[in-house]
């Protein structure tokens, strides 16, 4: 395995340990074949990296905190830390580690005045104390706002939903190497098919409305004060004394899946054009169903979240044209292989989420 496989673990300090800061040792020769796996998603978690080591009579145990830095063929995979150890009734160290992301979990109290998704997301890698980097930013300004007790990773949400949602552009965090970087999503074209004839073991393909709408009524509600009203009451809405007004659109897909209604607030001040207006805008991607698939393949380095590839099923006769990567566990080994899961068509494009 040595010969696929570069692993080196550093120690991170001697806060714990008689070793001394940063000596490293090359365990690539301890490494368990095929108990190597990585996983990484969109879903604004950190990538996850997890592997065996052989418990030798002076054994070279991987403690919480330790750096760890894995290389494929050469090729660096992941860099990371030890957030798990222990050891199994096969005489085996089972390790655990995230990637320098998982330290954007850490929540803080922060007043954000006015500014760019890059400049935010600078702003709290910074104090998160990893490397950043902006691949794909954007002038979009976020309003200011304050997030107390929030992770890092919600602030950053926040900023990409707002900015998605004024520009209609996707980005995603990705930890490449020891550096976090914004990209946009999706992020690079890879000129391969994916197939039953060509690499593909497995696929699971599946298509469903549970999040589906195909009417969406815009409401807007009117509170008159009565002048008997108590102070005590504040912020309950009197039926005596409320009113709503409201505004719907209707898709003909409703023949086939059945009324599928979703209600939201309008906009200030807006009049009866806009309303419907609105209620059109939501539909443009909440009427259709959403398509997944789930397939595993020969591995390749590249198919990570944020590429897109073309995957064709020759038994069922499909063919799905440049499939956004959602998630992707890479199992490395003599039988490298990767699990996926991604999307099909452009039902992902959905309030800026990607999950």
């Amino acid at each position: 395995m040595s010969d696929l496989i570069q692993m080196t673990l550093y120690r991170r300090s001697t806060h714990f340990t008689h070793s001394k800061r940063r000596v490293g040792y090359d365990i690539s020769d301890l490494v368990i074949d095929d108990s190597v796996t990585l996983a990484r998603d969109t879903n604004f978690s950190a990538t996850e990296f997890n592997f065996k080591l052989v418990f030798e009579k002076k054994p070279i145990v991987p403690y919480t905190g330790d750096i760890i830095s894995f290389k494929w063929k050469k090729k660096k995979m992941f860099y990371g830390y030890v957030f798990k150890y222990g050891f199994d009734k096969n005489h085996n160290i089972t390790v655990k580690c995230y990637a320098p992301s998982r330290y954007l979990k850490n929540e803080d109290s922060i007043v954000f005045k006015a500014g760019t998704l890059s400049e935010r997301f600078r702003d709290v890698c910074k104090r998160a104390g990893i490397k950043a980097k902006v691949v794909a930013g954007s002038s979009h300004k976020c309003k200011a706002e304050v997030d107390d007790g929030k992770t890092y990773f919600d602030m950053i949400k926040n900023a990409i939903s707002a900015t998605t949602k004024a520009t209609h552009k996707h980005y995603l965090i990705y930890d490449n190497y020891d550096t976090v970087e914004l990209r946009k999503f999706p992020y690079k074209k890879l000129d391969i098919i994916v197939g039953d004839k060509s690499g593909l073991t497995d696929y699971d393909y599946s298509v469903d409305i549970d999040n589906t709408y195909n009417v969406v009524k815009v409401v807007k509600k009117d509170s008159k004060k009565s002048k008997n009203s108590s102070k005590t009451k504040t912020g309950e809405d009197d039926p005596k004394t409320t009113t709503i007004k409201s505004k719907s659109v209707t898709m003909p897909s409703q023949k086939q899946w059945g009324k599928l209604q979703k209600v939201v607030n309008a906009k200030k001040k807006a009049n009866d054009a806009q309303m419907i207006q609105q209620a059109k805008n939501e539909l443009k991607n909440r009427n259709r169903a959403n398509k997944e698939l789930k397939i595993t393949c020969v591995g390749r380095t590249d198919l990570v979240p944020g590429n897109y590839v073309t995957v064709e099923i020759k038994d069922y006769k499909k063919k799905f044209k440049n499939c956004p990567i959602l998630k992707a566990t890479h199992h490395f080994g003599q039988d490298y292989t990767v699990e996926l899961t991604m999307k099909v068509g452009q039902s992902w494009q959905v309030n800026g989420s990607m999950s």
